[in-house]
């Protein structure tokens, strides 16, 4: 289940995600993945299984405009330095 930690945070702190104030060479990726539910499920399978990134850090996917597609997204800070 993916959880929107910034709903969850006191509106007068900055996002978890804002590095102005940290002193760490992290910066947030965004993924996005569109497809049948089928194809979505299964990369967010392989890129769970492979140590990518957790399947319970990907949002439900939603339907994507008037298709067959939905879409699914995801989070996280990464090291750059």
């Amino acid at each position: 289940m993916f959880i929107d930690r910034d709903s969850l945070s006191d509106a007068s702190q900055p996002p978890k995600g804002d590095t102005s104030q940290s002193s760490s060479s992290e910066e947030p990726v965004k993924m996005t993945l569109i497809g049948t539910r089928k194809a979505v499920d299964r990369m967010v399978g392989l890129l769970h299984r492979y140590n990518i990134i957790s399947g319970s850090e990907w949002s439900r996917p939603v339907p994507f405009r008037n298709s067959n597609e939905v879409i699914s997204v995801a989070s996280r800070m990464i090291q750059v330095d």
